[in-house]
């Protein structure tokens, strides 16, 4: 089956529809590798420019960056052992490589403090934009233009239906002397407020050099009101060394 795709590759091989002389084919190619670099410049600038506007660390210079580079790999992949020398080449299999790469690059954007785990998002993006390279580089444009949208769209629509559900079901921190038992008195403080525990987690660690323990609560069907208030009685019995609750989106 031809394909929009096929049909554009096929334009550039052939010395732009046979409009150059055989001899000058490769003039074709050359714009082909071109024009796969700047869509894949172009498509990742896109979700690079979203991460960037929101103030992430791994924004729009990495994206492309990371687009660019998965797309010179499937380039040389192509075209890079193509004399004759290697008849049975696979060309995946140099492209391959640069998935698991890829993975522990966007692994160093992911951070812990507190109740917050920063960059999980970004790094999902830097593995999109790493496909969306590789389709670029293999000269499926299509696909990588709507993976760009359907991308992009998870990015900026479906941003505040997960603001909404994360002001909903939020993550309470607290850190208490390790001496003081104290979750009892936070689970029937929620229930007062109806609001639901889901997960406890503990962590012994040490606060100004004192030994002291970390508990992370994770709540559900919680508004607003409640929650505030909920907080203020948290404050008020517990006296924790240190309290923060998080609803953000990265």
């Amino acid at each position: 089956m031809t394909t929009i795709d096929r049909v554009i590759i096929d334009w550039f091989n052939h010395g732009f529809g046979n409009l150059l002389p055989e001899d000058f084919y490769w003039v074709g190619n050359i714009f082909l590798i071109l024009l796969s670099l700047v869509m894949a410049a172009l498509l990742s600038g896109l979700i690079g420019f979203e991460r960037e506007y929101n103030g992430h660390a791994a924004g729009l210079r990495t994206h492309l960056m990371v687009a660019i580079g998965s797309a010179l790999i499937m380039i040389v992949s192509l075209y890079g052992f193509s004399d004759g020398d290697f008849p049975n080449r696979d060309p995946a299999r140099l492209a391959a490589q640069v998935v698991p790469g890829i993975g522990f690059l966007g692994a160093g954007t992911i951070m812990q403090t507190g109740t917050d785990i920063k960059g999980l998002t970004t790094a999902t993006t830097i593995w999109v934009t790493m496909a969306i390279g590789l389709a670029c580089g293999s000269g499926n444009f299509i696909v990588a233009a709507i993976a760009t949208g359907v991308a992009l769209v998870c990015l900026v629509l479906l941003r505040r239906v997960e603001k909404a559900m994360a002001k909903r079901n939020p993550m309470l921190m607290l850190v208490v002397p390790s001496d003081r038992p104290v979750t009892r008195d936070i689970i029937l403080a929620a229930n007062r407020y109806n609001i639901k525990i889901r997960e406890t987690q503990t962590e012994l660690l040490s606060y100004q050099e004192n030994s002291a323990l970390r508990i992370v609560f994770r709540m559900s069907s919680a508004d607003e009101t409640a929650i505030s208030a909920f907080l203020d009685e948290i404050r008020f019995v517990v006296k924790p060394l240190e309290l923060k609750i998080s609803t953000d989106v990265q």
